[in-house]
């Protein structure tokens, strides 16, 4: 007699209502999850080319620009907007096409806002920068908990925002909870 095999009818709706539990009891976490690495990304990608232009100004002695653009040519004003850095011989805070480009970074990711900065930052020969800023990240939703920012000081520094109290909130570089 040939044996049959395979599941009951029974066995797979067991199967899939422990999988329906599993995903309703996960589903918030990995959408938590997936929100908070976007908001990483987009600092990150923002703290390198920050780095890139400071290291270059430093190094090389020379100013070098940091601005959003929408076509890696002209500066713009919104941040939101892919950047690029260039070295920025004359300084006039435009890439022209004898000057060399050190780095660019996307626009960042749609799900998330940026506010803090406009314009143009320039990090002069001995590392400092032409003003300080608070860039901040947040996600759409609002929730200051997930947000983050870059702090750039007069001096230079590049700092990644943390939460030094232990509230679940990060604070800028003058110790407030950062806002959405």
């Amino acid at each position: 007699m040939l044996k049959q095999r395979g599941l009951t009818l029974v066995e797979l709706m067991i199967t899939i209502a422990i999988a329906a539990i599993l995903i309703t009891i996960g589903g918030p976490g990995i959408s938590s999850l997936l929100q908070q690495n976007r908001i990483v990304a987009d600092i990150n990608d923002l703290s390198a080319i920050a780095r890139i232009a400071r290291f270059t100004a430093v190094d090389q002695s020379t100013p070098v620009t940091l601005c959003p653009t929408t076509d890696y040519i002209n500066c713009t004003t919104d941040w939101s907007k892919s950047k690029m850095a260039f070295i920025d011989d004359n300084n006039n805070g435009e890439h022209e096409s004898a000057e060399m480009m050190l780095g660019t970074t996307e626009k960042i990711n749609s799900n998330n806002t940026l506010s803090g900065i406009s314009g143009t930052l320039t990090f002069m020969a001995d590392g400092s920068i032409s003003s300080a800023a608070t860039i901040k990240i947040c996600p759409q939703s609002g929730d200051v908990k997930q947000a983050s920012a870059l702090i750039l000081s007069l001096f230079g520094r590049i700092a990644v925002a943390n939460d030094s109290d232990g509230d679940g909130i990060k604070e800028d570089g003058n110790d407030s909870n950062l806002t959405c």
